[in-house]
Parts: C-alpha cells; sequence; structure tokens
C-alpha cells in the first residue's frame, strides 16, 4: 500500500475534529431555539394568565365597591313604602339624605373609574407654572375645617412646564388622603414644603399619621389597591400617573406610628425660578369632595 492509498483509508483527525465540532454546534443551537421558543410560549402564557387575574380582581373589587351604596340605596327606598317613615318628616329626610349621600358616593367612584380608564387619552396642557403657589393655594384650602395644622413654611419658589389642572388633582388627593389617615388623631399635623433639587422641583407632603404597614407600602401604587375601607383604589395610581405624564415621580416612605411622606418630583423649567407674569392657579377639580384611594 503506498502512502497516497494509505491516506484515503486513515481519516484526517483535523476534519472529524471540525465536522464534530460543526454538528456539535448545530445540535446545541437547534435545543437553545426550543428552549427559547418553548420559554416564550410560557412568558406569554403567564402574561396573559396574569393579566386575566387582574382582570378578575379589579372586576370583583368594582362590583364590591359598586355593591355597597346600592343596597343601601335600595334599602333606603324600601323604607319610604312605610307610610308611617313617609308621615315623619325627620325620619323621611334622613332616608333622602342617605339615598342621595350614597348615590353620590357612586357618581364619584364611577368619576374615579372613568378617569383611570381614560389615563392613555389624558390630554396634557403644559404651561409654564409656580407650582409653590398651587401649593399654597391646595393647602389653604385643604386645611379649612380639617382641625390638622398645616405647615408651609418651607416652600420654595418652583417654575415647572406642567399641567395645572392635573398637577392640582394630584396634589389634592395626597393632602386629603393624609387628612382622612389623621380624621380620628389628636394634634394632626401636615407639613408640606417645595424645593428646588438637581433640576426638579420636589414636593413633600409629611404627616404624624399612623403610617402604612410595610407588606402594603409596596403595593399602594397599584390600581385597585386602598389602604382604606372605602374607595376604589385608584388614587395613588393615578397620582403616579400624573406624575410619570409630566416626566416626573411620586415616591413613598412611611413607618408604623409615625408617618408618611409622599414625594413628588416635577422636572423644573428653565432655571425654575419665575421672572415674569405666569398663567393663573388651577381651578378647583370636579371631583374634589373626596380622596380617590
Amino acid at each position: 500500500m503506498t502512502l497516497a492509498q494509505a491516506a484515503l483509508v486513515v481519516p484526517d483527525n483535523r476534519l472529524l475534529f471540525v465536522v464534530s465540532v460543526v454538528v456539535v454546534a448545530s445540535v446545541v443551537l437547534f435545543t437553545a431555539g426550543v428552549i427559547v421558543t418553548l420559554l416564550r410560549r410560557s412568558d406569554r402564557q403567564r402574561a396573559e394568565e396574569e393579566k386575566l387575574a387582574a382582570m378578575g380582581t379589579a372586576t370583583a373589587r368594582i362590583l364590591h365597591q359598586i355593591k355597597n351604596p346600592l343596597q343601601t340605596i335600595v334599602l333606603h327606598a324600601d323604607l319610604l313604602q312605610n307610610e308611617r317613615m313617609v308621615a315623619d318628616p325627620l325620619q323621611r329626610r334622613e332616608v333622602a339624605e342617605a339615598i342621595i349621600g350614597e348615590s353620590q358616593r357612586l357618581v364619584a367612584m364611577l368619576d374615579e373609574l372613568s378617569v383611570y380608564a381614560s389615563g392613555a387619552q389624558r390630554a396634557m396642557n403644559r404651561q409654564p407654572m409656580e407650582l409653590h403657589q398651587l401649593v399654597r393655594q391646595v393647602a389653604g384650602y385643604e386645611s379649612g375645617g380639617t382641625g390638622m395644622r398645616v405647615d408651609v413654611s418651607r416652600v420654595a419658589p418652583a417654575v415647572v412646564l406642567a399641567d395645572p389642572y392635573y398637577v392640582r388633582q394630584a396634589l389634592d388627593n395626597l393632602v386629603r388622603n393624609a387628612a382622612e389617615a389623621m380624621a380620628a388623631q389628636e394634634d394632626a399635623r401636615l407639613a408640606i414644603s417645595v424645593d428646588r433639587e438637581g433640576g426638579a422641583a420636589v414636593v413633600r407632603i409629611c404627616d404624624n399619621g399612623p403610617g402604612i404597614a410595610p407588606e402594603k407600602l409596596d403595593q399602594i401604587f397599584q390600581p385597585f389597591v386602598s389602604t382604606k375601607g372605602k374607595g376604589m383604589g385608584l388614587g395613588l395610581a393615578i397620582c403616579r400617573e400624573i406624575a410619570e405624564a409630566h416626566a416626573g415621580r411620586l415616591e413613598v416612605e412611611s413607618a408604623l406610628g409615625e408617618g408618611t411622606t409622599f414625594t413628588l418630583r416635577i422636572p423644573l423649567y428653565g432655571d425654575g425660578v419665575s421672572t415674569g407674569a405666569l398663567p393663573g392657579l388651577a381651578p378647583e377639580p370636579h371631583s374634589a369632595g373626596a380622596a380617590w384611594s
């Protein structure tokens, strides 16, 4: 046998190595492709399941919140069929007031739900506005008749490019949430400050209320989650949406028995200091009678 014939019989080790590498690589790539495809399907399925679960939770929460005032309305309307009840003007008035109050509560909840549902289409009319003046306006409006002391001594000038109406909605809700948390508390205090920090206007709303439990703190911005017995649990979710729509952030810090601080950050307009006449303050929001969450 010649050397040439021996070369044909004995395979080239390098060629075998290359072929082996190609085969192994092909198998690995094929297997990886199958795994990725299965993971993507699993992720999509899991996302759909989570979405359906969230929808179920939201629906249950909505039905529960709507059913309560409806039951009260039906109960009191039934009382009006009692002749002795109708004949007594005082009792008749109490029943009528209960029906009207629960009806207004139901309308407020549906308004809140409508605001949240239309959040993606919310049209912002941004304009340079003096945030510190708006804060003072909200603080003055909310402090009347609540019994709590409101401190606005640390309010620095801060001009932002924002929609005054929606920013006021967010501030109103945050302040009223604090007032409701301290409703049965003596020596209720609320400190509202405005600062300019790192290119942003920073509003801090600090109360000395009961605080929020740590296990609930991470959930309070989620839709349909509420730390109160009433409401749809959409208020803080809407507040965060409003902050993010202005390229800002809404954050919270809380400790049980010590109080809660909400921090709203919105980018400054220019240097953040007004040098000329700016548009007027925001009007009172339509649904200002009660806090959202």
